[in-house]
């Protein structure tokens, strides 16, 4: 009976224990802190114990060899010595007399005595302290003469914290400043502090000073020490000596300036309280009066040790350091009491920013049982201790980069020996140093954590979450627009680690803790990509896999930069700490006996083969036994080695024939589980699969597979015990429990669809539903929306069942899916939704034609979900609802999306010519009159270099213009090398920064025939053959020479070198170290560069001549591609020469050009008849196919995140984003899928671009019709009343046949009234017919010529006057019964009007009237007598506005007014750069403003004023584009209009309540209140750079676009209300 409670007992305290060993995981940060490592809570808070630690014995000696090398006293000049990660304040030491930086402050020649950089640093309250020391030369013993004075110390102090790097610059110059001197230290404190108010950046920077016995009134016992000096003969009095006597000029004249400034800032003293021993007395070195100033604003208080020791100290216990350091936090609190608020709340907001940018839910948080003391064998290893500590040798942070920053511990050892555990100890060991780490644990089943992609971005992240400079320069790449393709591991180390991370200056030691690296199907890249790296700091890396085979080879092309240790865990480290392991849980069994334990315990270990695993097995068992002969017979059945252990297990579990099928529906999902499943979802998932409920499932796991599932402690997440079972499990031992992976995939797939079609997830009906609460959402949900085509992906493609549950997905809840990603901001997984369902797509072509219905619904809605994506993904993050009804009403009539979703009767309607399918080409842009030669794509830029020598970037995202690059010669190559571009002229090459600032220029002899960068240069090939590398910093030639020609033909000759032949085409590797050169005669060779060496010949059997050659830009795949004159292609291996694959394309078709994506999967090429082919580049296997017939010349270029095509032509460029790119990159597994591939060719969609036809759109004031001028001189008008709009009608063509650029109609419905200009000065003026769609008469009423530039069409409200304003002249002209007459005109010389703009203006007690508003002023005038203008009276009202720094007013696209508010709505068009937008501004024109009336004039002038606009800077932040008022048609105001329609910055159509503007005019700002959203306008909606063409409000309020040339008009869209705050333009609520 005592067995059994001590066995219930075991049970209970080995909880813990039993969920430990090599796979357990804690998840819990707290319990992290508590049992993670082998120190108990009160030792966690002991500084003197983790100092001991930290700061290990070879840390010391290293630091005395140090001090013998250096001398103890430490450097000169201001040395950084601890940097903060996240820096808010700077404290800076400063020594005394003979003195040191490092000596004053160390007690002792114990380096970790140095409290300032050992100490401080593990204190809590320091974490956002950089810390420093200043030294200089107060040695008096020295025998060098010294004439410098505390004047001279002062001043090259303040000079060093000037120049500092660490100190200046625009972050670091607002940190605050707190200074600590030491004696004659403080001196110079208060010299350097009084010459700092004179300089601007360091005005108010010192925020607070400690003085340590500083001799503020002097001392007498330098007076003594001087009179020594001299009677010693040796040894010269000091100036600095004399300064520092009782009464001396230099300290009363530093007092009297000190004491200006001093009460501005928090002053502490500290007096010595014992006096220094001088041999045979002891005296007081600085008198208590002296040590204190006497300030209101000091605080004095004394220290119990002598004037030697009153700055150093025996340990961390020291009641002296205690206070001090007390001190110091008291000030740093005082200084930073606002700074750390704001600080974090800028640091979250970033953080949240930058989860969605990398793609990461939350920082990751495993940590792993271990025994206390065990894993200790690590830190006594001197190579590892070098590995961790090395960079601190110096002691000073600032010296710490050498030429292998770069340092690799790489463990390893066999499966279960501990090596998951050993990073743990590893990663929290470095945590409790306040080191900076990031951690990533690889898990065998895991998609995502097998992911290099999401290794690499995992590690961003947790680098971004612990350092600052780090955040920022993320935070930066995020604003720049930067993308990538989230599983594209080598576009995101190229942007995120090369370009960004790397290239920081940090002052701290960053550490990578990688586990069980050789679970990454992609490892051998991710040492590629470290390979040649040298970061700007130390950066350590900390690796642990199983033996790989090509261990040797990964180090040794890794030392020439980095520092490697390859070391395996020694068996009898593992031993000892199996043996702890073994003895932490012994006492748990049922064995009172203390001998028999220890002989249990050596026969555990002696069988163990030093495996964790099988330990821990072992015990496991051991603990369900209660007498000593079963205790005895599981230990002589249970086998040595994991395999037959995990046979036997399979046997004891397969004789549970009740709940057998439980047990392998467990083993199942735990097995193919993409991500770990928490308990409630594997209780959900298993009542889906096999319908059995679980009243208990955490009892059932462990119950049923407890010898293979661990279930977490605090998380309840379920895994394996370890990664060998999980390979035991997938193979022919386990028996009826083997796992088919294909097979166990497909039915967790239709498991998750089974959740996903279920009636919960049906999208709402009617937009009403959108607001009602959902129920909580099952605990399988969030595991079935984001993974099951990750299932889809690997499970066998032969089954119709998953077929057709995936066809039922997409015809029912696919809406609520998306809806639901959208708010987790987790759109990647849509994007990979895509990549899966085209990978099963390609399998399943074995079994079933493409023309199957359920197949071709599959394949629409892969690239719909693509496509929503890229062309909706904004709308989606901000209003995640906005799926159901607002988003496939605008996707094309063909898609998947709009058939099913997009025609409901009550939605949202678009209607008008609209494309069929999703255009591949997704933008175009006119070069005008220039000629394009070259093209090349950066990381947010294309650059396209032009015949006329100018560069022009445009930005990949919105194609816009950016800034030009001029240069005198015409460009022949482009290239971006990091935030540099590099150009090559007929004469010159260049290096230039994006704003056109020349880094370094340098003539040519030659043309260039290629031009690419490494790392560190600049490299070309030219004409005559030189291979020439600059330099990229100094712009120095490092190389010029030239490759001997061979030929391929006669190789065996010796004689055959031709070293003058030069060659016709040429590509540098990716690397920089091999070079393709290809020459007539069709020889192409490969070269050496480093070497110079050849290595062979990339020979074709037909000696065909290459055209082009193209290197794979990814370093692991080693593939040149030779496109040859007849057209056909080769792929050969660069290290052999020898030929891979090859295709030859049909006779007479030219490849002109060819391009690869960053990730080296991709080739694109463009042909002489126009088609543009995008092929897998190892298999050249063609994928996409479009027709494009454009001029003969065309550049490609793939954009750097490998989603779009550049195609260059001679005067346009076009960007193709076929879906066909978005690829599975192969990095996970679906071999265990017997599908093969077969990968189809999909034809492209492309609607040629037509011609800007509409060239002006006008909506009628009152009547629902739309009016268009087109670029032919033809007038169309269509009605838009309810139901779909009728077609165009013409209603006439100018004469010219030129160009439409204004139309005005009148309001008046009896006058009905259209005129129009054109290019060529002419007004024509029609009558219409009451149905307002064809004219009165045969000809125009009138035809008005005018000599100059038309601006603007205006009728008056009555339609009897037409104001016509021309670039000289405004002209009003009365129309009668059809005649026209010249009432009036206004002249004006050019330079006299700038931007001006005619509108109606309604005062509420008068004649409406013709307003003129003119360079920031208003006039108003009588419509009856505007040629009675008298030119004494001007206008003085003026609207004020301001448009920002370097932005540059260009017209005005709007004014008008709202007459029943009075509120006037302006409109500025601007360019900055080279962009062009709009910014509105709304003022209000209150009630009470008087009119002052010139009866003999006919002048109208508001009374003088100046009005500022309602809440500026708020609606310019949120409005693009004005569109009218509600309640009113055009922009023409009616009374009772309600809310201002505008297009918001973010792409939505979006209202705001008139009422609200006002009432916010005087107080408040508007960006406290609301507006309202509608829809989402894709951006080809929207004109670029232009006003004419701008959407148009109908009176019904209905909007018409222009969309490349067609008309088309958006109904119902004000029915849709998103209520917003324009704080976050986030929907805050639907109806």
């Amino acid at each position: 009976m005592s067995a059994l409670r001590r066995g219930t007992e075991a049970r209970r305290v080995s909880d813990a224990a039993r969920n430990g060993g090599d796979a357990s995981r804690v998840n819990n940060q707290a319990s992290v802190a508590t049992i993670s490592e082998s120190i108990s809570s009160d030792d966690k808070g002991n500084i003197s114990l983790r100092v001991s630690r930290h700061f290990s014995t070879a840390w010391v000696k290293r630091r005395h060899t140090n001090d013998d090398q250096e001398g103890a006293h430490g450097p000169l000049g201001l040395r950084l010595i601890h940097s903060s990660p996240e820096p808010l304040v700077d404290l800076i030491f400063v020594h005394g007399l003979k003195g040191g930086s490092i000596k004053t402050w160390r007690k002792g020649n114990d380096p970790r005595s140095f409290w300032p950089q050992c100490w401080l640093p593990l204190e809590p309250g320091f974490e956002n302290a950089n810390i420093h020391t200043f030294g200089y030369d107060s040695d008096w013993t020295s025998s060098k003469a010294n004439v410098l004075n505390v004047h001279d110390f002062g001043q090259r102090f303040l000079e060093e914290m000037r120049n500092s790097p660490s100190l200046r610059g625009p972050v670091n110059e607002e940190r605050p400043i707190i200074l600590v001197g030491h004696s004659m230290g403080g001196l110079v404190i208060k010299k350097a502090f009084i010459l700092s108010r004179d300089i601007p950046e360091f005005h108010n920077r010192i925020r607070s000073i400690f003085f340590l016995a500083t001799p503020h009134r002097g001392s007498d016992f330098a007076a003594i020490l001087n009179k020594i000096l001299t009677i010693s003969g040796v040894l010269s009095p000091r100036q600095y000596i004399t300064d520092l006597t009782t009464g001396s000029t230099s300290i009363q004249l530093i007092n009297a300036e000190f004491g200006k400034y001093a009460h501005e800032i928090p002053i502490f003293s500290f007096y010595e309280a014992l006096k220094t021993s001088l041999g045979v007395s002891s005296v007081f070195i600085v008198e208590k009066d002296s040590a204190i100033l006497g300030y209101k604003n000091e605080r004095a208080t004394y220290l119990g040790a002598n004037h030697r020791d009153i700055c150093k100290f025996d340990s961390v216990e020291d009641p002296n350091y205690i206070t001090v350091r007390n001190a110091l936090l008291s000030a740093m609190n005082d200084v930073l009491h606002d700074v750390t608020t704001n600080k974090r709340a800028q640091a979250k907001e970033q953080l949240r920013q930058l989860r969605t940018f990398l793609g990461m839910a939350e920082k990751p948080d495993e940590q792993f049982w271990k025994v206390d003391g065990s894993c200790q064998w690590i830190n006594t290893r001197d190579d590892f201790q070098e590995w961790r500590d090395g960079h601190r040798a110096e002691g000073h942070s600032e010296h710490i980069i050498n030429e292998k920053s770069l340092a690799i511990f790489w463990i390893h050892a066999n499966p279960g020996t501990g090596k998951s555990v050993l990073a743990s100890h590893v990663s929290s060991q470095l945590q409790e140093f306040n080191l900076e780490c990031a951690s990533h644990y690889f898990h065998v089943g895991d998609t995502k954590s097998r992911s290099l992609g999401v290794l690499l971005r995992s590690i961003a992240y947790q680098m971004a979450l612990s350092n600052a400079t780090i955040r920022d320069r993320l935070f930066i790449l995020f604003e720049e627009g930067a993308t990538f393709d989230m599983d594209d591991s080598r576009t995101i180390w190229t942007k995120l680690y090369k370009k960004c991370i790397l290239s920081a200056r940090l002052f701290t030691p960053q550490y990578w803790v990688i586990d069980a690296i050789d679970e990454c199907s992609k490892y051998k890249e991710f040492f590629t990509m470290l390979r040649g790296e040298r970061p700007n700091f130390p950066l350590r890396i900390f690796i642990t896999s199983r033996h790989v085979h090509d261990m040797q080879r990964i180090q040794r092309s890794l030392e020439p930069t980095a520092s490697v240790e390859c070391v395996e865990i020694p068996r009898e480290a593992s031993l000892d700490d199996i043996k702890l392991y073994i003895q932490s849980r012994i006492d748990t069994l049922p064995i009172d006996n203390i001998d028999e334990r220890e002989e249990l315990a050596k026969q555990i270990l002696h069988k163990s083969g030093a495996c964790f695993l099988w330990v821990r097995l072992v015990l496991d068992k051991l603990e369900n036994v209660y007498s000593n002969e079963s205790i005895m017979k599981v230990l002589e059945e249970i086998p040595e080695g994991m395999v037959p252990l995990y046979e036997r297990t399979m046997q004891v579990m397969a004789e549970n024939t009740l709940e057998k099928h439980i047990a392998r529906a467990v083993l199942l999902w735990t097995v193919v589980s993409t991500r770990k499943l928490a308990v409630s979802e594997l209780s959900q998932a298993l009542k889906l699969d096999i319908n059995t409920v679980l009243p208990s499932a955490k009892s059932a796991v462990e119950g049923l597979c407890g010898q293979l599932v661990a279930i977490q402690k605090d998380s309840n997440l379920i895994e394996l015990i370890h990664p060998t079972a999980r390979e035991f499990l997938l193979s022919e031992p386990a028996g009826e429990f083997m796992v088919s992976s294909p097979g166990a995939h497909e039915r967790v797939a239709l498991t998750c669809l089974q959740l996903l079609n279920g009636n919960d997830l049906r999208p709402p009906r009617n937009p009403r539903f959108l607001s009602q609460t959902r129920p909580p959402p099952p605990p399988f949900l969030d595991y079935a929306v984001t993974q099951f085509t990750e299932h889809i992906y690997i499970a066998s493609a032969s089954s119709d069942k998953l077929l057709m549950a995936i066809d039922r997905f997409f015809k029912t809840n696919v809406l609520s899916w998306i809806e639901i990603l959208a708010r987790k901001g987790d759109l990647h997984c849509i994007i990979r939704a895509s990549k899966n369902l085209r990978a099963y797509l390609d399998r399943r072509m074995k079994y079933l034609s493409p023309l199957n219905n359920q197949v071709k619904i599959i394949d629409s809605w892969a690239t719909d979900l693509s496509r929503l994506v890229t062309q909706f993904g904004e709308a989606l993050i901000q209003n995640p609802s906005s799926i159901h009804f607002l988003l496939p009403p605008l996707c094309p009539l063909g898609s998947a999306i709009y058939q099913q979703f997009g025609k409901r009767p009550d939605g949202l309607s678009a209607v008008g010519q609209r494309p069929t399918a999703w255009d591949d080409c997704v933008a175009y842009v006119s070069f005008g009159d220039n000629i394009a030669v070259s093209v090349s794509c950066g990381d947010n830029l294309i650059a396209v270099g032009m015949e006329s020598g100018d560069v022009h970037l445009y930005n990949h995202r919105s194609c816009q213009k950016e800034t030009v690059l001029p240069h005198k010669n015409p460009v022949d190559l482009v290239h971006f090398s990091d935030r540099h571009i590099a150009i090559c002229t007929t004469r010159a090459i260049m290096l230039q920064d994006f704003d056109g600032n020349i880094v370094w220029e340098h003539r040519l002899r030659f043309r260039c025939l290629t031009l690419t960068s490494s790392d560190n240069h600049i490299v070309a090939v030219s004409f005559h053959g030189h291979f020439l590398k600059w330099d990229k910093v100094t712009g120095e030639l490092v190389d010029d020479y030239t490759f001997e020609y061979r030929n391929h033909e006669t190789a065996e000759v010796e004689h055959n070198r031709l070293a003058s032949r030069p060659p016709l085409v040429a590509s540098v590797s990716p690397e920089a170290d091999t070079i393709a050169l290809g020459y007539r005669g069709g020889t192409v060779s490969l070269w050496d560069i480093q070497s110079q060496e050849f290595v062979g010949f990339a020979q074709d059997e037909e000696s065909r001549r290459a055209a082009k050659l193209l290197f794979n830009p990814n370093p692991n795949i080693s593939l040149l591609l030779v496109i040859y004159t007849n057209h056909g292609l080769s792929l050969y291996d660069t290290w052999t020469g020898s030929l891979n694959n090859s295709y030859n394309m049909p006779d007479a078709v030219g490849l002109f050009s060819a391009s690869c994506t960053p990730d080296g999967q991709t080739l694109v090429t463009a042909d002489s008849q126009g088609h543009i082919h995008i092929w897998d580049f190892e298999s050249l296997t063609v994928l996409y196919h479009v027709f494009s017939p454009f001029p003969s010349f065309r550049l490609l270029n793939f954009t750097s995140d490998g989603s779009s095509v550049v195609d260059v032509m001679d005067s346009s460029m076009r960007i193709w984003s076929p879906a066909v790119l978005v690829r599975k990159n192969m990095e996970e597994d679906a071999s265990t899928s017997g599908d093969a591939i077969q990968l189809a060719v999909t034809e492209g969609e492309y609607e040629a671009r037509k011609n800007a036809e509409v060239t002006v759109l006008r909506g009628h004031p009152l009547l629902p019709f739309v009016y268009a001028g087109m670029f032919n001189g033809q007038m169309l008008g269509f009605g838009t009343k309810a139901g779909a709009p009728s077609s165009p009608t013409s209603l006439y063509r100018h004469a010219t046949e030129a160009i439409i650029t204004e139309i005005a109609v009148s309001s008046d419905t009896t006058m009905r009234l259209i005129a129009s200009a054109d290019v060529t000065g002419l007004v024509v003026i029609h009558g219409l017919v009451p149905s307002m769609l064809n004219t009165s008469q045969q000809g125009p009423l009138a035809e008005i010529h005018t000599d100059a530039q038309i601006k603007q069409l205006c009728f008056s409200p009555r339609g009897k006057h037409l104001l016509i304003s021309t670039s000289s002249s405004d002209l009003v002209y009365q129309i009668v019964e059809g005649h026209c007459s010249l009432v009036g005109s206004l002249a004006f010389q050019q330079h006299e009007r700038v931007m001006w703009r005619w509108f109606i203006y309604y005062p509420s007690a008068h004649e409406p009237m013709f307003a003129l508003f003119c360079d920031g002023t208003l006039q108003c005038f009588n419509i009856k007598h505007f040629t009675d203008i008298s030119s004494g009276h001007a206008p003085v009202i003026k609207l004020h506005y301001d448009l920002g720094e370097g932005i540059v007013a260009r017209g005005i696209d709007e004014i008008i007014v709202e007459p029943s508010t009075q509120t006037l709505v302006l409109q500025v068009r601007h360019v900055q750069k080279f962009v062009t937008s709009s910014t509105t501004f709304l003022y209000y024109l209150e009630k009470d403003t008087a009119l002052a009336s010139s009866p003999g004039n006919g002048i109208n002038i508001i009374t003088a004023t100046i009005l500022d606009p309602i809440s500026s800077i708020s609606l310019s932040a949120i409005c693009a584009h004005f569109l009218g008022f509600t309640g009113s048609g055009g922009t023409t105001a009616s009374k009772g209009a309600k809310s201002l329609v505008f297009i918001h910055r973010n792409s939505w159509l979006s209202s705001i309540d008139l009422s609200t503007i006002l009432s916010t005019s005087s107080s408040s700002d508007i960006a406290d209140t609301e507006y309202t959203q509608h829809m989402y306008v894709p951006k080809d909606y929207l004109s670029e750079g232009g006003s004419e063409t701008r959407p148009v409000k109908t009176l019904d309020d209905d909007f018409v676009f222009c969309v490349h040339g067609e008309l088309i008009v958006v109904k119902g869209a004000l029915k849709f209300h998103d209520a917003v705050s324009a704080k976050k333009s986030t929907p805050r609520k639907s109806t």
